[in-house]
């Protein structure tokens, strides 16, 4: 019986090649996005001894990587807010791109409660300033309490020099040196750091300010911490003695973890406090 090897085959080799570069594809496809927009799901998580059953609502995901990230809120039985972040798949950090990027992420319908607008998740390849502190690879996830249009609008110098009063200032917090220009980033606005602020960078908190107020709430992490690190240890966030915008639930907590089961990294803020 005459026998055929498939690999020395020239009919075959063709075949071959065409199943390689199949699996090849397969294998760097990006991940689909899924359009159905807030789903909810039913997680359950320990409090005081007791199972709380938590509501999780999504906006919209979009691609990053080779993945897809999306906003995330958990709600409380009573309609109270837990928590507020982003999910980022496994698979946004294969191929992320070696340019910045930012991602403006709608939150999800339903959260009541909670001060901001949306949230902008920004992927700085190379980090950023500080020289020698910031500049290395990581995420930066600002929570937004204004709107995209005036997001927009955050050009002014002379606006950003108008610093909040010192009541809205959290404990410990401070902005640029005076010595040096207005540290104005456009379309962002003035970046506050802790005064106990030292490398070396894995995680930390930022406030940013603008004419007068402060608008955002950024945690930042490094690429190196969320994928070797992150385990879902909940680190405090210095809080002011009031907040502009009152009537609303405010983080004094956020973390970062990973979801085995989802196979998802969660970079979140928690710890909701009502502030009237």
């Amino acid at each position: 019986m005459k026998k055929f090897h498939f690999l020395l085959s020239p009919q075959r080799f063709p075949y071959l090649l065409l199943i390689l570069l199949l699996v090849f594809i397969s294998g760097c496809e990006k991940e689909p996005v899924n359009s159905i927009d807030d789903p909810t799901l039913d997680l359950r998580s320990a409090v005081d001894g007791k199972t709380e059953k938590l509501n999780e609502f999504f906006g919209p995901a979009q691609h990053l990587g080779l993945g897809v990230v999306r906003s995330t809120v958990r709600m409380n039985r009573d309609g109270t807010p837990e928590s507020i972040g982003v999910r980022l798949s496994e698979k946004v950090l294969e191929r992320l791109p070696e340019h910045p990027v930012i991602l403006t992420l709608t939150l999800p319908n339903k959260a009541a409660g909670l001060a901001f607008d949306h949230i902008d998740l920004d992927w700085n390849p190379q980090g950023h300033e500080p020289q020698g502190l910031f500049t290395v690879p990581h995420f930066d996830v600002h929570f937004y309490t204004v709107s995209e249009e005036y997001k927009m609008s955050i050009t002014d110098l002379e606006k950003a020099a108008n610093y909040p009063e010192a009541e809205y200032i959290p404990e410990g917090y401070q902005h640029p040196p005076d010595f040096l220009p207005v540290q104005l980033v456009p379309y962002m606005g003035v970046h506050w750091t802790h005064e106990t602020e030292a490398p070396p960078f894995t995680h930390t908190f930022i406030y940013g300010s603008y004419d007068g107020s402060f608008i955002f709430m950024e945690p930042m992490v490094t690429v190196d911490y969320l994928v070797n690190e992150a385990d879902g240890t909940p680190f405090p966030i210095a809080q002011p003695e009031k907040h502009a915008l009152e009537g609303y639930y405010y983080p004094t907590t956020y973390s970062m973890d990973y979801d085995s089961k989802r196979k998802e990294y969660i970079i979140e803020m928690a710890g909701m406090v009502w502030y009237d």
